[in-house]
């Protein structure tokens, strides 16, 4: 028997991707082996702003600080390598591709399973380790190097181990290739995953991962202006601990115990300390799985998490000034969320219907929403499906409800964000063309709002749920996508995005000036019109693989000004890998060309004055180059 080649192993999500382990490998690149570089290359999704040494993504319009991330069901607030603040700065996921068995991305409507945030959800499955004797696999690259060891404990298959650590140079060659001041000079990350299996129907896991980042600025010394930032590091680090319960044949309990860690500090050339953030959040949940009738799933999930920020630092405002200790007052709150959701197949499986609920709450936010989803699909004909789906979901801030307060017209008015909420819709039709191969065509919509209560500085309300502002995604996808391990594999995808939002003029009675400012609809920006992602592989032997990836989309809006765009973005890379076998091991040379037409790829700087005309233009610099890299493989 073989199972659909693009029906993921999760809970199925009209208009979901995803990324198998193999493809993972062949879209990251030989320079970065970052599942996140493998997410940019899919249909509609692309680097934020084009900048290619940025690991954060925008998904068909949705921004990457709306799209939840889910770590074996571990939600993640943070899962980069970087630090704030600094342009210079690329980001790298704490992850490789070798950690990685799938990753799941859903766009619109997707499941309440993952319903915490507004714009999309990324649902990460850690690979576990494979059975038998050790096995070990070195990677030595330009940009960094791999060392990943697996097995299992025993004869009896009780369980298994994965260790792998990671050293990146990228930050070298990012100094390299724009001569900036600051300098790379630590990133490093280390995972572990260990499975055991207690009774054959009861499943202990633990897995952990961290790393840190380290920047320098050598340019800089204790007579330089205090102000600035000589020093910033970045450390992070997830731990999960979970049990999987079979109860019965039909029924599946899957328990797990979280922590998620994220600091940076940043010292200024005399050692001062400028600003520390430490995010910690530990966290529980289960999910109950109940396979209660042939083609018929009902799941029911509870979890609570319990957030703390703390933010501390001290102001200099210029030379021979005293440091001034400042820190915001600490965050600590809980939230949690409960969600109920069935999949149910009819008329001999030709349709499927899904849908569900979810309940959160969160801090002193006093609106605790009920959110939910349906979805359903149609088999028309043999190899043809008509897919529609919608969902209503609520995203909380970080700060738990707390309060920012204002002066407006000499009077403190206070603001605590309500919810932002989101309405999604699409409907699709994915047509086969044999086994391995479909055609796809879909639209999607997102309407989003967000509201505030407004209080005096004494805590009087003055405006429940006062309307703050609307935005909206929608537009078209057409993807061909062909899975084979043996031959040509790959997809090309072609996505159309209206990104707009608009900003509205609110008043009080209490306050005789507008509170906030309008502003007429604009572009948002992630309002990429018109983006193509081709991604092809072929085998030509067992030993020798070639594959091509090539992305275009016109350019983003820039900040502070979402009517100036960048210049269209473009790149193709080139990748081949050879491998010859021997007795007990094996060694793959893989050579790559990044950007081989040398495209002009601008990244944002900032905004420049001509002093002839007074035209605003934006200030840009190359990203990545014509760049040829090479790595080598061991394997034993």
């Amino acid at each position: 028997m073989h199972g659909d080649v693009f029906q993921p192993a999760a809970w199925p999500a009209v208009g979901d991707m995803t990324l198998t382990s193999t493809e993972l490998q062949e879209t990251s690149t030989v320079l970065v082996n970052d599942p996140y570089r493998s997410l940019q290359s899919l249909p509609g999704v692309s680097a934020s702003s084009n900048d290619d040494l940025l690991a954060q993504f925008s998904v068909m319009g949705a921004p990457y600080e709306q799209v939840g991330v889910y770590v074996d069901d571990v939600r993640v607030p943070n899962l980069l390598h970087t630090l704030p603040g600094f342009s210079d700065q690329p980001s790298l996921s704490l992850f490789t591709g070798n950690d990685v068995d799938e990753l799941h991305l859903m766009p619109v409507a997707y499941p309440m399973r993952y319903a915490e945030d507004n714009g999309a959800a990324l649902a990460v499955t850690t690979r576990t380790g494979a059975e038998g004797a050790p096995h070990f696999h070195v990677v030595v690259g330009l940009a960094d190097s791999e060392f990943l060891g697996e097995g299992g404990f025993s004869r009896a298959h009780h369980g298994t181990w994965l260790f792998n650590v990671r050293k990146s140079y990228v930050g070298y060659l990012e100094h390299f290739f724009d001569s900036v001041t600051f300098s790379d000079i630590g990133l490093y990350d280390a995972d572990i995953k260990v499975t055991y299996d207690l009774t054959p129907s009861s499943t202990f896991s633990l897995f952990a991962t961290g790393g840190q980042t380290h920047l320098t600025d050598p340019s800089l010394n204790a007579s330089s202006n205090p102000t600035f930032i000589k020093t910033g590091a970045n450390d992070l680090a997830i731990g999960r601990f979970g049990w999987r319960w079979q109860i019965s044949k039909r029924m599946l309990l899957d328990t797990r115990v979280g922590y998620v860690r994220s600091g940076y500090t940043q010292d200024n050339p005399t050692g001062v300390l400028l600003m520390s953030n430490l995010d910690r959040e530990a966290s529980t949940g289960s999910i109950l799985s109940w396979n209660w009738r042939e083609g018929g799933i009902l799941e029911a999930g509870y979890s609570i998490r319990w957030p703390q920020i703390d933010t501390s630092g001290n102001l200099i405002e210029g030379p021979g000034m005293a440091p001034f200790p400042v820190s915001d007052i600490p965050f600590r709150y809980h939230a949690q969320n409960a969600f109920l959701q069935a999949s149910q197949q009819f008329w001999r499986n030709r349709l499927r219907v899904q849908g569900g609920w979810r309940w959160a709450q969160q801090g002193s936010v006093r609106i605790e929403p009920f959110t939910g989803q349906a979805s359903a699909s149609l088999q028309i004909r043999r190899n043809t499906e008509v897919e529609a789906g919608w969902g209503k979901y609520d995203q909380f801030l970080s700060t738990g409800g707390s309060l920012t307060c204002a002066d407006i017209d000499s009077q403190f008015v206070c603001f605590r964000p309500l919810p932002y909420a989101s309405s999604q819709y699409i409907v699709a039709i994915d047509h086969r063309l044999g086994a391995r191969t479909r055609l796809r065509l879909e639209a999607f919509d997102r309407q989003n709002s967000s509201r505030d209560d407004i209080y005096t500085i004494s805590g009087a309300p003055l405006a429940r749920s006062l309307p703050i502002g609307r935005d909206y995604s929608r537009g078209l996808q057409v993807v061909l996508q062909r899975r084979s391990e043996n031959r040509l594999s790959g997809w090309i995808g072609y996505t159309l995005v209206y990104a707009q939002s608009i900003q509205y003029a609110n008043s009080v009675p209490q306050i005789p000036v507008p509170i906030t400012v309008g502003l007429p609809y604009g572009p948002t920006l992630v309002d990429q019109r018109n983006s193509v992602n081709l991604v092809a592989s072929y085998r030509i032997s067992p030993t020798v693989r070639f594959s091509a990836k090539n992305l275009y989309g016109p350019g983003y809006p820039v900040e502070l000004n979402p009517t100036l765009r960048l210049s269209p973005y473009e790149r193709l890379d080139l990748r081949a890998e050879k491998s010859w076998l021997f007795n007990h091991w094996k060694l793959t040379l893989y050579a790559e060309l990044l950007n081989a037409t040398n495209h002009y790829n601008p990244v944002f700087l900032g905004t420049d004055f001509l002093n002839t005309t007074g035209a605003v233009l934006p200030a840009t610099e190359q990203g990545v180059p014509i760049t040829p890299t090479a790595g080598l493989g061991f394997d034993f």
